[in-house]
């Protein structure tokens, strides 16, 4: 009866976070999710965004960390994940001054992660996530004075959509301290771009014209990664009774270039407002549906670093401080879309950070035991709109909070937190887009998953 209760929990848990991944609705508004499939979300796992992104060399028992499938290789214990974000972005133009701001509730991902075999170092990983959102807006107004000084056109130009993953992932890790994994799955997902235009005239009713392009898209994915730890340091704490190791964690993660199988249609109608501020169509000029073509999406390489301290005892091994850097890069330069380039530069990002806990094993103080976390990054985004290429920086921190005190056999959930300040763009940019992004996850890996030995 035990094991019964257990599925119908983890069911519960499941079916409530699917419900929430699907209902959830973003009001962003973004333009530069234009360009491309939108803008990244860059989903990681909670924990790594509190550390300014860093993730490609870190690894824990618990942790799924989606940038290098190597990782899953040290998963000790049934692990639920599920993340959570939301974020507040105010855009600046400055020509013509103008300011916008939005807040957004969005999910960030849904994974299982869990070990195959401990002695042989195999874990599995699968899971859903977003990984890029179109969400925009803008309205453009303009005097037709070639024609007549007293006419104009209202252009509204609007998107929705983006790019989500379905994955599930191996990795296998050796005594030696290598590690190396793959993850695979399938990509998919919607752009639909809109162009509104209204002609006002005093005198003359003209139709006002929706020019729309619908395509859906999707693909299969490869992720390959690699992970090497080295120990650097090892001694006894006499004043704890634990003994101090200390490591060097190597990391790299390429996701390869995918071509996607894409179907568009494409409308060309008038149209006009009704009362409640919807539309509807007056009259159908063209419509073509099921036209064929690729998306090609370039290669995405990760590299770092991590330095680590680690503590251990006969009832356990706990994690007190580790510190890293990491590079990536993306050649969008060589994006496609039905053979077509788009406003798009190669990217990059630097990512540094780390987290400290003070005393994982000092029940009495509960601070002791959370996890502190800061990092920063920096870097150039795809998006090229106006031609002055776009830079971006953030800054993090975030708390890993345990929910059960250490005393506790197999209690491991965590509740993990990140908040997050940037911006993207900067003087040269005529739109700039500041952000403020709150995260929250559960990790976890209580009783539910542990089989008991009695009823």
């Amino acid at each position: 009866m035990q094991s019964t209760s257990t599925i119908r929990r983890i069911v519960y848990v499941v079916f409530f976070s699917i419900l929430i991944i699907t209902t959830a609705s973003a009001q962003e508004n973004s333009p530069y999710s234009r360009y491309g499939l939108g803008d990244y979300m860059y989903s990681q796992h909670i924990l790594t965004k509190g550390m300014g992104g860093l993730s490609v060399a870190y690894a824990d028992g618990q942790t799924v960390n989606f940038t290098n499938p190597a990782s899953f290789s040290n998963l000790r214990i049934v692990t639920y994940d599920f993340g959570i974000s939301i974020d507040a972005r105010t855009l600046r133009s400055a020509k013509p001054a103008n300011k916008y701001n939005s807040t957004n509730f969005s999910p960030t991902y849904l994974a299982i992660g869990m070990p195959l075999n401990n002695k042989r170092g195999l874990g599995i990983s699968f899971g859903f996530r977003p990984i890029t959102r179109i969400s925009y807006s803008v309205v453009k107004n303009e005097r037709l004075n070639s024609i007549n000084p007293s006419d104009s056109i209202q252009t509204l130009f609007s998107g929705t959509g983006g790019l989500n993953q379905v994955y599930v992932g191996v990795g296998k890790k050796w005594k030696n301290g290598l590690s190396i994994g793959g993850m695979t799955g399938l990509h998919f997902g919607r752009k639909d771009n809109s162009t509104k235009r209204v002609f006002i005239n005093d005198t003359v009713a003209y139709y006002k014209a929706n020019y729309q392009t619908i395509t859906s898209f999707n693909g299969a994915f490869i992720t390959g990664g690699v992970q090497y730890q080295r120990l650097l340091d090892s001694s006894k704490n006499l004043n704890k009774g634990m003994r101090d190791k200390y490591y060097i964690r190597l990391g790299a993660s390429s996701t390869l270039g995918q071509k996607l199988s894409a179907k568009q249609d494409q409308i060309r109608e008038t149209f006009e407002y009704d009362n409640s501020g919807g539309t509807f169509k007056v009259d159908s000029v063209l419509r073509t549906t099921n036209v064929r073509g690729k998306i090609q999406i370039p290669s995405t390489y990760t590299a770092g670093f991590l330095l680590q301290k680690t503590a251990s005892d006969g009832s356990g091994l706990y994690d007190i401080w580790s510190i890293g850097a990491e590079y990536t890069t993306s050649k969008w330069s060589e994006y496609r879309f039905y053979n077509k380039a788009d406003a798009l530069v190669n990217s990059w990002q630097v990512r540094v950070g780390g987290q400290w806990v003070p005393d994982p094993k000092n029940v009495r103080n509960y601070f002791s035991r959370v996890t502190y976390r800061t990092g920063f990054n920096f870097g150039k985004d795809h998006a090229n709109a106006d031609g002055n290429q776009l830079k971006n920086y953030g800054v993090s921190v975030g708390f890993g909070l345990p929910v059960r005190p250490a005393r506790f056999s197999y209690q491991f959930t965590t509740i993990h937190t990140a908040f997050e300040f940037g911006k993207r763009g900067s003087a040269v940019n005529n739109i700039t887009e500041s952000y403020y992004k709150i995260s929250f996850a559960l990790s976890l890996s209580d009783i539910w998953f542990i089989k008991r030995k009695y009823d």
